[in-house]
């Protein structure tokens, strides 16, 4: 039985709050489809569903993140976490109503910060890289956009309960105050409390008043409160031996985030040698799907089979962008439906091109890498470590390309070299033994 079950909105949130638990040696696993699947692997220590609902309704995705709580409540697992966005995509109020409603827990503390990679919360507000989220590209997000930057207002707009806020004066004063001022948000009827926190010290001490306070608290974070918990938890690791798997194939790069982060990473890597850049043309992928998709199969198996790096991606410059969701709206499709279009083909694209033969796969955006996943036939993954904060790599532990390394990324975060690095990663780890 898992010692943990972690609840995330997306297949690269998913992963990168797994890895925070695997980099400690803690057999985690990642269950695509939560709702068709919500298998629980009786080796795991650590099991983080999917239910893909950051672009839900807020009932949809209510409904969905109820379903995995049921499970996890008649299994009787003894912990749980609730996964969201560390810049506030998605619905967090209603996912965080559906666990409280399921499941047995006084009140949620949600602490989205992950200061590592530049997601701060101070005086209520949440920023990124000391941005307001409201000023940020978060806020022209083409799926869940974020255009308040003040965290309970936030959590106020999208959950029925009542919304506390600790700031920062009580974290810095220690455990002890963060506890009685978790007392009294109760005490007040606060089912959520928000908190601030602005280093990765803040975040320790939360987990720790949390643990020591003696209230049932379902923890509602980013990857960066998952990290702390191994150790304030004394999660003992398992001992497993694996062997040395490098076969010297390119690995296979595919994104489909529109983020000017990710744009610069791309262009970092198609600078390197032996890698061959595929530009996916979406408005022809609407308009011509077969042919688009044969073009850009074509060109990348080529380059392949000539040992080079590929990436797949699907265009972020905002005018082909914008001819995109044209060519959408020509079609009666939304700009989430045209989202939803192209990185459904490009998992497509991707499957076709494991088959040519890969080392491994990196995957850029939370859409695109549950549509490549979904096209390789896989349930699950499994999170074996971590290439930097928050860009975990592992393998697809079920389906047809069981074994298959993975290095997955959300969009808007990341240094320029990520990808090279994350190659290096990839083709160098220890493989496993299935």
């Amino acid at each position: 039985m898992p010692r943990l079950a972690i609840i995330a909105d997306d297949l690269t949130g998913a992963n990168d709050t797994g890895v925070q638990f695997a980099k400690y040696g803690l057999r985690t696993y990642v269950v695509l489809d939560a709702l068709q699947n919500p298998i629980l692997p009786e080796e795991a220590d650590v099991v983080v569903f999917d239910t893909d609902s950051r672009a839900s309704t807020a009932s949809q995705a209510f409904d969905k993140v109820a379903v995995v709580a049921e499970v996890l409540r008649n299994k009787q697992v003894p912990m749980v976490y609730k996964k969201v966005d560390s810049t506030l995509r998605g619905n967090l109020g209603s996912e965080i109503d559906a666990v409280l409603d399921v499941l047995d827990y006084e009140c949620a503390a949600v602490v989205p910060a992950f200061p590592a990679i530049g997601r701060i919360t101070a005086g209520g507000y949440h920023l990124l890289n000391q941005i307001p989220l409201a000023c940020s590209e978060i806020a022209r997000d083409p799926k869940a956009p974020v255009t308040d930057s003040r965290l309970v207002e936030v959590l106020k707009q999208q959950s029925k309960y009542a919304v506390g806020h600790i700031g920062l004066q009580e974290i810095i004063t220690g455990s002890d105050a963060v506890c009685q001022a978790i007392g009294q948000a109760i005490s007040q009827g606060h089912r959520l409390i928000a908190f601030d926190a602005t280093e990765q010290i803040h975040l320790v001490t939360i987990a720790q008043a949390i643990k020591e306070c003696g209230k049932k608290i379902v923890m509602v974070g980013s990857a960066g409160l998952a990290e702390v918990l191994p150790q304030i938890y004394n999660m003992p690791a398992c001992n497993e031996n694996s062997e040395v798997k490098v076969q010297g194939k390119p690995a296979l790069i595919v994104s489909g985030s529109v983020s000017s982060v990710t744009a610069s990473q791309v262009n970092a890597f198609v600078k390197q040698p032996n890698t061959q850049l595929v530009e996916v043309n979406g408005q022809e992928l609407l308009n011509h799907s077969a042919k688009e998709i044969k073009r850009c199969i074509d060109a990348a198996a080529i380059a392949l089979r000539q040992g080079r790096h590929v990436a797949v991606v699907s265009s972020n410059r905002a005018d082909a962008v914008a001819e995109s969701r044209q060519a959408g709206e020509v079609l009666g499709m939304n700009s989430i439906e045209v989202s939803d279009h192209i990185a459904r083909h490009l998992g497509l694209i991707a499957a076709d091109l494991v088959r040519v033969g890969v080392e491994g796969l990196f995957l850029t955006g939370g859409d695109t890498a549950v549509s490549v996943c979904r096209a390789l036939g896989t349930s699950s993954m499994r999170v074996q470590g971590e290439v930097a904060p928050g860009i975990p790599f592992g393998y697809l532990h079920t389906g047809p390309f069981a074994g298959l390394k993975v290095v997955t990324k959300a969009g808007a975060f990341g240094h320029e070299e990520v990808i090279m690095q994350s190659l290096d990663v990839m083709l160098n780890q220890q493989g496993v033994n299935l």
